[in-house]
């Protein structure tokens, strides 16, 4: 499916490695899940030019580490591990811990973020209508933007 996809973005979740890799409790290992299943995922699509963006916890199910630091530690792993970007999910719609360190990580954006490209630029490296553009993080991503106060 990579070879026909711009952007594949795999739900990786701590807490539903049940057990796996020796973790008793692997909701409280997200830099091990999250860095390991990247890796996986970039091995099974590579050459295929997709993007990766995993989902990643933002809800404290079967961890008691759940924090802004835990928010940090997954998005950081995810980054370092060839993600572009990531997306959060929380049944509850409560973004809470997340809200919070992405303020935090905002301080730090070239850690946390990928490059901020302008439109015009992104517009100047898209495709021509019979030169495909090839399938380029640096080129298509943008880094989250944080608004000035808490979420409503």
């Amino acid at each position: 499916m990579a070879l026909y996809c711009d952007v594949l973005s795999p739900m990786i979740y701590p807490s539903h490695f049940f057990g796996m890799d020796g973790y008793a409790a692997p909701g409280d290992a997200p830099e091990h899940f999250i860095s390991e299943s990247m890796k996986r995922f970039a091995a099974v699509t590579k050459g295929s030019g997709v993007v990766l963006r995993p989902w990643l916890q933002a809800f404290a199910w079967r961890t008691k580490t759940y924090s802004p630091q835990y928010i940090e530690t997954q998005v950081l792993a995810a980054k370092n591990n060839g993600g572009v970007g990531f997306l959060f999910w929380n049944a509850r719609n409560d973004y809470g811990r997340p809200f919070t360190a992405m303020t935090q990580m905002n301080a730090q954006a070239a850690l946390y973020f990928q490059p901020v490209v302008s439109a015009a630029a992104h517009q100047a490296n898209s495709a021509t209508p019979d030169i495909p553009a090839p399938a380029s993080a640096s080129s298509t991503t943008t880094r989250a933007r944080v608004p000035a106060g808490p979420p409503s």
